[in-house]
């Protein structure tokens, strides 16, 4: 490891071989220089490798293997959210998992009324939707939630005479900092990437589900399989059995 002191800092390289110095060269670097070579580091950090397949083999897999050999996470209650109504995405705060999208888009099974957002130990109401009957998702409209802010996601079904009551409560953190532009730059690589492939949406879609699997960004990974329109039969299949089957039973 470099560390750096000072206005000027001393890299000393030292090649060896049979345990004998061979070369022994000292160069001066910048704290400037530095810094720029450390933010190029951190930035790549997490960033689909480059390669000839243009980001590729993040579409090279079946949904279903993506699904399960990425280890989906227990949801906060020991890995049952079950009942008539059961919240997909986002997965609550105790599981861990943060939320990259600013807008988040809200999914569940079961029939829902109507969805309102606060932030956390706060009465204000910021945003809420009334639901037709048969959603199942919902995207966030309003103003772009603030990075490491956690929110609360009141969930109300009706219960008697068009009545909303609160049934459930889901909190989770928008993600932040570095770790929220190394996902950012990562997905807009896999997007330029596969666009000039052609790829279809799904294949998009399950690019960025792997990724953000892998990377155990499920709440956003979820997001992804029910984003697109069309889906073939596996995808079709992966929602309506293995996702609830993961998280609803």
């Amino acid at each position: 490891m470099v560390k750096f002191y000072g206005m000027l800092s001393t890299v000393t390289l030292t090649l060896f071989l049979s345990g004998e110095v061979l070369i022994p060269m000292t160069a001066r670097v910048s704290p400037v220089q530095a810094l720029e070579k450390e933010r190029l580091l951190l930035s790549q950090n997490n960033l689909p490798p480059e390669s000839s397949d243009g980001g590729s083999r993040y579409a090279d897999t079946s949904w279903r293997d993506s699904f399960f050999n990425n280890q989906p996470p227990e949801s906060g209650d020991g890995g049952s959210r079950g009942g008539p109504l059961c919240p997909l995405t986002p997965l609550d705060k105790t599981t861990g998992i943060e939320v990259w999208n600013d807008r988040p888009t809200f999914v569940w099974q079961g029939q829902l009324a109507r969805v309102e957002l606060y932030r956390q130990n706060e009465d204000e109401l910021i945003w809420s939707q009334d639901l037709d009957q048969g959603d199942q998702q919902i995207q966030y409209t309003g103003v772009p939630l603030k990075p490491g802010q956690t929110y609360n996601l009141m969930l109300y079904e009706t219960v008697s005479d068009n009545f909303p009551f609160p049934a459930k409560q889901v909190t989770f953190t928008v993600m932040n900092g570095e770790k929220r532009q190394q996902v950012s730059q990562a997905l807009e690589q896999l997007n330029r990437e596969l666009k000039q492939q052609n790829a279809s949406e799904e294949m998009i879609a399950l690019a960025r589900f792997n990724y953000l699997a892998e990377n155990q960004h499920w709440s956003d990974a979820l997001v992804e399989a029910f984003s697109v329109e069309n889906p073939t039969e596996e995808l079709q299949e992966l929602r309506e059995r293995a996702i609830p089957q993961k998280f609803c039973n």
